[in-house]
């Protein structure tokens, strides 16, 4: 049981993923925001669309919904999305 609320959250950040793919979505959720002021909504966008298919094709491996989830949601905060368009697709 983690002792502390950093080492449980680390414990518990996306469940039993292997501690390599964990790191990968943390570091994709770290680059997504940097990318998008250094190169602009386009190169975002792109690589976005690439972290999510990373993140399907990894789907027999770890539970793919979770991350797909945090990268949909930083795409909002980061304004590559309206809520306006996130409401109508959902």
């Amino acid at each position: 049981m983690p002792t502390t609320v950093i080492s449980g959250f680390t414990h518990n950040f996306l469940g039993k993923a292997p501690v390599w793919y964990k790191q990968v979505i943390l570091l994709f959720l770290v680059i997504n925001p940097i990318v998008m002021y250094l190169l602009g909504p386009g190169v975002a966008g792109w690589l976005l669309i690439g972290e999510f298919i990373f993140t399907l094709a990894m789907a027999l491996k770890c539970y793919p919904l979770l991350p797909g989830g945090l990268l949909a949601v930083e795409a909002l905060l980061i304004g590559l999305t309206s809520a306006d368009a996130v409401y109508h697709e959902v």
